[in-house]
């Protein structure tokens, strides 16, 4: 059991297209918040966690109502499978 704790003696690898990716992210992140205040990116942070827990409660509360959509409603062929009664 104890064997399942010690640490490992050779570091982990990434992948050179991950990291290549994960550089080029941080650089145009950087270069584009380059000249926001500590407060406009805080404010742009808020923004978008109220917008993306918006569409969140919004796809939960659409998946809940009675509305279903029209093509899921409308059967134009007959279905093949039997009913039981």
């Amino acid at each position: 059991m104890k064997s399942m704790f010690r640490k490992k003696e050779t570091p982990f690898v990434y992948n050179k297209y991950y990291t290549a990716a994960q550089h080029k992210w941080t650089q145009k992140m950087s270069s584009l918040t380059e000249g926001l205040s500590r407060r406009k990116l805080i404010l742009l942070l808020v923004f978008f966690t109220a917008l993306s827990a918006g569409y969140f409660l919004y796809n939960i509360y659409d998946s809940f109502t009675e509305s279903c959509p029209a093509s899921l409603t409308k059967a134009d062929t007959p279905s093949k499978i039997k009913k039981i009664q």
